[in-house]
């Protein structure tokens, strides 16, 4: 998939239909930049693939490429003080975003791209661990992501230098959980946009562009499947399913069977019985975890790092990519297919009849997740702002 934006800029895209693949091809990119590698990852293990990596960073870094790497401090957490002393000594950068004890560890960055030589670029749903290795069907986690080659790699470049230097000044995500007051949507040419996500109340570039997308598919009685693993959707998305459904699209949301996060999971089946009564049929994948977050609205495809729940829509710093027609749209939807045809559905009127037991603890899940949590986060920030920072000032980024 190819074409120019209105500045001539070209770009093409390749669909990783599986975390194995794609962080095959991760590597592949960071052992042939010659000028400049930057990483941002939520979850990077030592170990495995993160072993792999940190060797050919390090590589990068000893034969004269500018290495940066940015590390969300709670998801990487697991990392010993000294895992990144080979890529400091060769001339690495390398910064942890929003620390415990930083005093905003409740903004966290989510997202996993990497970007090298201005030339190439990956936005993915998979974190570098091991439980990503595999085809998710077989082994390993089922996830997705894609490539870009071109204008998009540019646009991906300069995000992550803006959060790499956002990781030393962290006023700025408490300045950004007021009120948006602009979308920030990149239009990359050849049917790419960028939908970056930052914390902030209103509409974000990816909830402004989805909500449209929804509406047009419900005009067009057209087919929704909505790939997640986890699902706590705020009233207006649930609202505008349960419209599509009734004016004839056809929506088809896909969970998780076994989840790794189980609260994400009780808080994600309080919703179920709700969408299944308005004809939103609800589905879980049961080879293995899924993980990926790819949601295809006939000929449009989102694929990235935002969960469809409060956090990834309003709390977080995430990126998807929107894909419009071309090859790459074809292979999504055919990855979905696999993933729908993998997964079974689960039934409307047995799970309506679960236990009041069932049902409470759902329900406690669902409003922890969808209104504690984004109302603890605000607090906690707008208390950090008034007692921890001067007016006018900014607080330094020591790490971890």
């Amino acid at each position: 998939m190819g074409g120019k934006d209105q500045t001539g800029g070209s770009c093409a895209v390749e669909w990783l239909s599986s975390g194995g693949v794609g962080l095959a091809r991760m590597l592949e990119a960071v052992e042939m930049a010659e000028r400049e590698v930057r990483l941002e990852m939520y979850i990077f293990e030592a170990g495995g693939p993160g072993e792999e990596f940190r060797m050919a960073l390090v590589s990068a870094a000893q034969r004269g490429v500018r290495v940066r790497v940015l590390l969300d401090a709670i998801g990487s957490g697991s990392l010993e003080d000294d895992f990144w002393r080979g890529l400091v000594n060769a001339g690495g950068e390398v910064r942890w975003f929003h620390p415990l004890g930083g005093g905003l560890a409740v903004v966290r960055s989510h997202r996993k791209l990497l970007a090298c030589d201005g030339r190439v670029a990956f936005v993915t749903g998979f974190n570098i661990a091991p439980e990503y290795e595999g085809d998710g069907v077989e082994a390993g986690w089922r996830d997705a992501g894609v490539r870009m080659e071109g204008w998009p790699a540019l646009e991906i470049e300069a995000l992550l230098d803006e959060q790499f230097d956002r990781a030393g000044h962290p006023l700025s995500s408490v300045v950004r959980l007021r009120r948006r007051e602009s979308s920030g949507r990149t239009g990359c040419g050849g049917g790419v946009e960028l939908l970056p996500v930052s914390p902030g109340r209103g509409e974000s570039t990816l909830t402004t562009a989805l909500r449209a997308d929804l509406r047009r598919l419900m005009a067009e009685r057209g087919r929704v499947v909505l790939v997640t693993p986890y699902f706590v959707p705020p009233a207006w998305f649930r609202r505008e399913l349960r419209r599509a459904t009734r004016a004839g699209a056809s929506v088809t949301v896909v969970l998780p069977m076994r989840s790794d996060v189980e609260i994400a999971q009780r808080a994600a089946r309080h919703v179920y019985a709700g969408l299944q009564r308005a004809g939103v049929r609800i589905m879980e994948y049961r080879p293995q975890m899924l993980h990926g977050k790819v949601w295809c609205l006939g000929d449009v495809v989102y694929v990235g790092t935002s969960n469809l729940d409060p956090r990834s829509l309003h709390l977080n710093y995430e990126l998807m990519a929107r894909l419009s027609g071309g090859e790459v749209v074809r292979r999504a939807w055919a990855d979905v297919e696999d993933i729908v045809a993998r997964s079974v559905e689960v039934p409307r009127l047995g799970w309506g009849a679960r236990s009041w037991l069932a049902r409470a603890r759902d329900q406690l899940a669902f409003w922890v997740l969808y209104r504690i949590d984004p109302w603890l986060t605000g607090w906690m920030a707008g208390r950090w702002l008034r007692h921890r920072v001067r007016p006018g000032t900014t607080a330094p980024f020591d790490g971890p």
